[in-house]
């Protein structure tokens, strides 16, 4: 599951240092988690989420960011073959 910390960051216009600042955290080690290198915590998503001014439900995709994405054991199924 890809979750949205840089996208919600980006909208909004905080840099890493200062989003990172907001939670005693350092710019590298948010740029970790953004990039999925370092799982999050649950508290400090909550911290991070009240730097943006959300809730950490912000942080989780969208819906719509899987509609369309098959993976390989989801493929379609195929058809009988007839008989008789």
């Amino acid at each position: 599951m890809k979750y949205r910390y840089r996208e919600v960051r980006k909208g909004k216009k905080l840099t890493l240092e200062m989003a990172a600042k907001g939670i005693g955290r350092t710019k590298q080690w948010l740029s970790e988690v953004e990039r999925g290198n370092i799982n999050l915590a649950y508290n400090e998503a909550v911290k991070l989420a009240q730097v943006y001014g959300e809730t950490p439900d912000i942080f989780l995709p969208l819906k719509s960011d899987n509609i369309g994405q098959i993976n390989e054991t989801e493929q379609q199924p195929t058809a009988l073959p007839k008989t008789g």
